[in-house]
């Protein structure tokens, strides 16, 4: 498992030496180096391109705000801001940090800070691999239509590809679309019910409904996205909603303001 490369930034010795012992009981991390001022950070940040940085505000030199202001977007790593002085917590939000430790601070608090960046790394390692398996289902994709996606003068091939990934836990699965009976939205996550088990996926309804075919998957809820040749039986049910039966033998509600809907659920369909 790779390790979250850590910088530590602090004036004062003392406070670089509390954060190292506190990193030293995670086995996740590795400190990759240690600045005392802003310009050292500056060029640390660039040459050790650490995930994580544990940044003072106050410093000579340049401040905590300072060093992340003369970084570009893309040079940025996550940022956990060390402060004495509560005042700055604001503008610490204001430059995306992850969290604000204010000194002194317990090793509860410490621990909930790196919690939250791991999470944040995770995520950002999920939406990226996410963007990698899109790009290489539409490299597939225009393979297999005998396109050479090498060819600037060859249109990609964007539409709906016929397997569907999806991350649940650290695990890839390839889906193919008429395996997928519903889905459904619970909370950050999604259950993808399969014609197997069942996937829960970090990722939100509509980031999925997007990319699947909207003739073949419909919102029928806010809540819930069926794959149509699934749909068996559709039946009224009280204040203008419907029950809509699956092949599974789930009963999803189809809300009455997905009424317009319905055509394209019951076309080929036995409506009861």
């Amino acid at each position: 498992m790779k390790k979250i490369r850590v910088l530590i930034v602090d004036d004062e010795p003392l406070a670089r030496a509390g954060v190292e012992t506190m990193l030293a009981a995670d086995p996740e991390t590795e400190i990759v180096g240690q600045c005392a001022d802003g310009n050292s950070a500056l060029a640390a940040i660039r040459a050790q391109k650490p995930d994580l940085v544990f940044l003072d505000v106050q410093m000579p030199k340049r401040d905590g705000f300072e060093v992340l202001a003369e970084l570009k977007a893309a040079e940025r790593p996550r940022i956990i801001f060390i402060t004495a002085y509560d005042q700055y917590a604001i503008r610490a939000f204001e430059f995306s940090a992850v969290d604000y430790l204010l000194k002194p601070f317990q090793d509860s608090r410490f621990a909930a800070a790196l919690a939250r960046a791991k999470s944040e790394l995770q995520r950002a390692v999920s939406d990226d691999l996410g963007r990698r398996m899109d790009e290489l289902l539409v490299h597939v994709a225009n393979l297999s239509h005998g396109r050479d996606p090498a060819d600037k003068d060859v249109r990609p091939v964007t539409g709906h590809a016929e397997h569907f990934v999806v991350k649940a836990g650290s695990d890839l699965h390839f889906l193919k679309k008429h395996e997928i009976v519903w889905i459904e939205a619970q909370g950050d996550f999604v259950r993808v019910q399969t014609t197997g088990p069942s996937r829960l996926v970090r990722e939100t309804l509509r980031d999925i409904e997007l990319k699947l075919d909207a003739a073949e998957f419909v919102r029928i809820h806010r809540c819930y996205l069926v794959n149509v040749a699934h749909v068996r039986q559709v039946t009224p049910a009280l204040y203008g909603d419907y029950t809509v039966l699956m092949s599974d033998g789930a009963k999803l509600r189809l809300s009455r303001n997905n009424r317009g809907k319905l055509k394209a659920l019951v076309a080929h369909r036995p409506v009861g």
